[in-house]
């Protein structure tokens, strides 16, 4: 008698978690359930287990859900927040990077195929460095600064006679604490006030960069060797994000064959089969791209735009579509 396949997606919740949810139809419609590991209760609130017993396969768990004999593994925003309150600030700094590193540990010895393997997701690179691979792999990306000296921005805007953009360095550092505000913060637009005030910066780099005057921006989701990519025109707006209006625009539109080429190479030498890619149609005709990111999210994307992303992961997930990277099969 067949058994139904075994997929598991870790989140921080997974109930609240929009593409988990798209992906779990995508996976009823085909005979298949994806359970959930929650990564919140964790480490109070849920039991992790990663018994190791030589060379043998071995025994993992997390809340009382086997992850070790699961076909694949789905792993999405690992949020760890089961301490108790009162714990003196550096009591709970150790916790939890002992409960966070023991996560990924238990993860990295599961066997079989794993959307995205932590060794890469804990690898990928942080903005500026992304670009630099992105450049040598042949594709266009934004003239940038990073700095925390006033002095260095300036100068690097009187190179940019288009203007500058600013934006952290990581995106998800800093977070909004006004309920009526964005919780991102978002990339702004700096103008010569601005740049005469700067005060502050030295306490925190920031990313600076050459202002694009945008024609097309676009969401590329990867999924194994396929690119969904959508697009809208943006017009004079910086941040997509900060405008719904504009999200609900989103379109399916094609990539020249070169740069999805390119696109494809960029996931490959970072050993994701999952990634979203910004990336700009400059008025002048420019293909440039703005960052990847690995587990962010696509379900704005697939109902905006029509596209198949949640059914493309879910026949990845199932082995009915190749990886485009590959682990190697640990013995058991």
């Amino acid at each position: 008698m067949s058994t139904s396949p075994k997929i598991i997606v870790l989140a921080r919740d997974p109930a609240g978690d929009p593409d988990a949810l798209l992906v779990a139809g995508a996976l009823a419609e085909r005979g298949a359930e994806l359970l959930f590991a929650a990564t919140s209760p964790y480490p109070a609130g849920a039991a992790l287990e990663l018994e190791l017993r030589g060379g043998e396969r071995p025994r993992i768990g997390l809340g009382g859900l086997r992850l070790d004999d699961a076909d694949a593994l789905w792993i999405r925003h690992l949020g760890i927040e089961g301490l108790p309150e009162g714990m003196r600030d550096d009591e709970r700094a150790a916790a939890l990077t002992q409960a966070d590193a023991a996560l990924w540990s238990a993860i990295a010895c599961a066997d079989g195929l794993v959307v995205d393997p932590p060794e890469a997701l804990l690898a990928a690179p942080a903005k500026p460095r992304l670009q630099l691979l992105a450049a040598r792999l042949g594709l266009e990306v934004p003239r940038a600064l990073v700095t925390n000296a006033p002095a260095a921005v300036r100068e690097f805007a009187r190179a940019c006679p288009g203007g500058l953009i600013c934006k952290l360095v990581e995106s998800g550092a800093i977070t909004n604490a006004d309920p009526e505000a964005p919780p991102q913060m978002p990339t702004i637009a700096l103008d010569d006030e601005d740049l005469d005030h700067l005060e502050g910066l030295e306490l925190g780099p920031m990313l600076f960069q050459e202002r694009l005057r945008k024609r097309l921006e676009f969401r590329v989701t990867i999924v194994g060797h396929e690119l969904f990519p959508a697009a809208v025109a943006t017009g004079e707006a910086i941040d997509v994000r900060m405008h719904p209006a504009l999200i609900r625009g989103l379109r399916p539109h094609d990539l020249p064959p070169a740069l999805g080429r390119r696109l494809l190479a960029l996931a490959t030498h970072l050993g994701l089969n999952y990634a979203t890619v910004d990336l700009v149609l400059t008025e002048e005709g420019r293909w440039v791209l703005l960052e990847l990111n690995t587990t962010s999210y696509f379900e704005h994307v697939e109902r905006h735009a029509g596209l198949p992303i949640a059914a493309a992961l879910a026949d990845l997930l199932l082995g009915r579509r190749p990886p485009r990277a590959q682990r190697a099969a640990l013995a058991g």
